[in-house]
């Protein structure tokens, strides 16, 4: 669990500054446009900033030693597809027919990562469908291109900073963060009914 909370944590530091300077942009844009300023717009642009950063950093951390990545023997890439679905099916201690083994078998890395995988993108597409508007198609593919951001992110071990990738690039991470998005968009007036729809704001 630290290792979720720490990108989080760098991202409370990092935010104010990283946040001021992109979505200051947006707010003169929006100002030129409109001729106003429009707080619900601020806050949710805001959000989503912190979110992306959050991501990205739960992408990258923790950052390890350059010595202890030169060292690596493992493999850099998995491309068999649905080998999350194999390893949950070959590891996890989940028995349908007994229901005292759910809890044990979610608190099972074979099924936290894949689980994880797709709540990471689920925020993403909510906001692209009720910030950005996007249409579903468009939602799946800006999903997927965020996913494989992500993944090349590791497989080029930080955009080469690393002398091999420090984590797998995995093709089944594409899938589960692609779900996440389209799972996003599908929920997103779950989480925007109480909230001024982008029309209405524009109005």
């Amino acid at each position: 669990m630290a290792s979720y909370i720490e990108p989080i944590r760098f991202a409370l530091i990092v935010f104010p500054f990283l946040a001021l300077a992109i979505s200051s942009v947006f707010f003169i844009y929006e100002y030129r446009k409109y001729g106003t300023f429009l707080v619900t717009r601020a806050v949710i642009l805001y959000s989503f900033i912190f979110y992306l950063l959050c991501a990205y950093f739960l992408v990258i951390l923790p950052l390890p030693a350059k010595e202890t990545v030169a060292q690596m023997t493992g493999p850099k890439m998995e491309l068999h597809l649905f080998a999350s679905w194999q390893h949950f099916r070959d590891n996890t201690v989940l028995v349908l027919s007994e229901p005292s083994t759910y809890l044990p078998a979610m608190k099972q890395s074979v099924f936290l990562e894949p689980a994880f995988n797709v709540l990471l993108l689920i925020p993403f597409g909510i906001y692209l469908r009720y910030y950005f508007r996007l249409s579903f198609m468009k939602t799946m593919i800006a999903s997927f291109c965020l996913s494989l951001f992500f993944e090349l992110t590791q497989l080029s071990g930080l955009y080469f900073i690393y002398p091999r990738p420090y984590r797998l690039f995995d093709v089944n991470d594409l899938v589960t963060n692609t779900l996440g998005g389209i799972i996003g968009f599908v929920v997103t007036p779950l989480f925007t009914c109480l909230l001024y729809t982008s029309d209405a704001a524009d109005e």
